[in-house]
């Protein structure tokens, strides 16, 4: 099935902000994101069968915040950041003082950074800045009493976002966690002379970073080498993979075509059945135009501003229904190669470093992170963690 390695892919993302679906790749590049779909999900499935390959596997780690750190290539001096790092106007803390003046108006953040200030130089290497998730802040002591790590029922305990994780006292996990005081899972380095041209680099080789007893450093690649699919998710994953390789030699270039303009509307209207627990269509997505458009309409107030977005409203309406073959072939890619991912994940998840919870049920891990050609795609399975997601946030 490598007959699509023909395709060029797209070049590498410059900056970490956000992390698309696997299966979003056809609905944001055509042909080329349906290729790179395909391919990120074929390397999955070779490693899981033990043929290796360049690609990298990574756990996805639902930390909060993500914290950039390191040494600033320009003034040598080590710092900690948010991703406002990357924004325009950087906000740069060397200091306590510049927490305070950048973040003071959010105490809780303020407090997670200077933290981080206080002890991730004790790892990171001389040079070079990275990007990770903060995950705790160490076991509560009388030296660290800013800890959140909970220790019951022979187990730690911390929750940096939606999901709960637990490990026994006497894990590998464990005992790095019992005289921490701060945990982090570190993803992706920075490489530059200026920090505002620096480029990502993702999954890096962390073997440099230096031990030490206050930083629970999380690895976050994965060794797949004891996850297997098993027969059953083996038949089922390439029956998908199948269906949307057919589905894409079946649709013809134009439907790429045919949805310009509409990605972005496309996948919200796909997190809207996510949170719905319905399947996505043609006709489902025509009824999330028409609503929000009608919403935009009852903003206005003028005959003419009324009759504007109306029409608005008649012409997208419009172009979904007479395009309506081209949008279900899509949804039809994108259906098919969100299954065969769930099969990849399911796999993966067969043997976690720690127990998951959120809401106290028992969950699998938020998912993993594929990198291909240094390029980032993530493996969720929506079904589970991305609801979960959606309908924490909508509390």
């Amino acid at each position: 099935m490598n007959f699509l390695s023909f395709i060029t892919e797209a070049a590498s993302e410059e900056k970490l902000k956000h992390l698309e679906h696997a299966e979003d790749h056809v609905i944001n590049a055509g042909d080329k994101g349906f290729a790179h779909a395909f391919h990120n999900l074929q390397d999955v499935h070779s490693h899981l069968h033990g043929k290796h390959n360049s690609t990298k596997i990574t756990t996805k780690y639902d930390g909060s915040p993500s914290i950039v750190f390191g040494h600033h290539p320009e003034t040598g001096k080590f710092f900690v950041a948010t991703k406002s790092a990357f924004n325009k106007d950087p906000k740069i803390n060397y200091s306590h003082k510049d927490i305070e003046t950048n973040h003071g108006n959010t105490p809780g953040l303020a407090t997670k950074l200077k933290h981080a200030l206080k002890h991730l130089p004790k790892i990171s290497p001389g040079k070079g800045v990275y990007q990770g998730d903060l995950m705790h802040s160490g076991a509560k002591s009388k030296d660290n009493p800013e800890g959140d790590v909970e220790s019951h029922s022979g187990k730690f305990h911390f929750k940096p976002n939606t999901i709960s994780y637990s490990t026994k006292h006497k894990t590998e996990e464990g005992k790095k966690i019992e005289h921490s005081k701060i945990g982090i899972a570190v993803h992706t380095s920075y490489e530059g002379k200026h920090f505002d041209s620096m480029k990502a680099k993702y999954a890096p080789d962390l073997s440099h970073f230096k031990k030490h007893p206050d930083v629970h450093n999380i690895d976050t690649q994965d060794d797949v080498h004891h996850a297997k699919m098993t027969p059953e998710q083996h038949d089922t994953y390439t029956k998908h993979i199948h269906a949307a390789t057919k589905t894409f030699n079946d649709t013809p270039k134009e439907a790429h075509k045919a949805i310009e303009g509409h990605q972005e509307h496309l996948k919200t209207y796909i997190n809207s059945t996510v949170r719905d627990n319905t399947t996505p269509s043609t006709k489902g997505y025509n009824e999330h135009l028409k609503q929000k458009h009608l919403k935009e309409i009852g903003k206005v107030k003028t005959e003419k501003a009324i009759n504007q977005k109306k029409e608005n409203m008649n012409n997208d309406i419009g172009h979904v229904e007479k395009n309506k073959d081209h949008f279900s072939s899509i949804l039809k890619m994108h259906h098919h190669l969100e299954q065969a991912k769930n099969q990849l994940v399911h796999s993966l998840s067969a043997k976690p470093k720690f127990d998951h919870h959120i809401g106290g049920v028992a969950t699998k891990p938020e998912g993993y992170v594929v990198v291909r050609n240094n390029r980032p795609t993530k493996l969720v399975n929506r079904a589970e963690f991305s609801r979960a997601n959606f309908l924490r946030n909508a509390k």
